[in-house]
């Protein structure tokens, strides 16, 4: 299954609430211009940073 998790950084404002929900702490990163990064070949579409980030930043495909 390939997933793709997409970022709408106008949203993301880099409080890193995803990057702990997430099972596998080598998903999501926080990168050095202070926004969320996803690595795609790692994610397995559970969908807890979708579900908790509090700016609807996050999303599955």
């Amino acid at each position: 299954m390939y997933v793709k998790v997409r970022i709408d950084e106008e949203k993301c404002t880099g409080c890193k609430i995803c990057i702990f929900a997430c099972p596998d702490p080598n998903v999501l990163s926080y990168t050095e211009d202070k926004k969320i990064s996803a690595d795609d070949n790692r994610c397995k579409g559970c969908g807890l940073c979708v579900s908790i980030c509090p700016k609807d930043a996050l999303t599955i495909s």
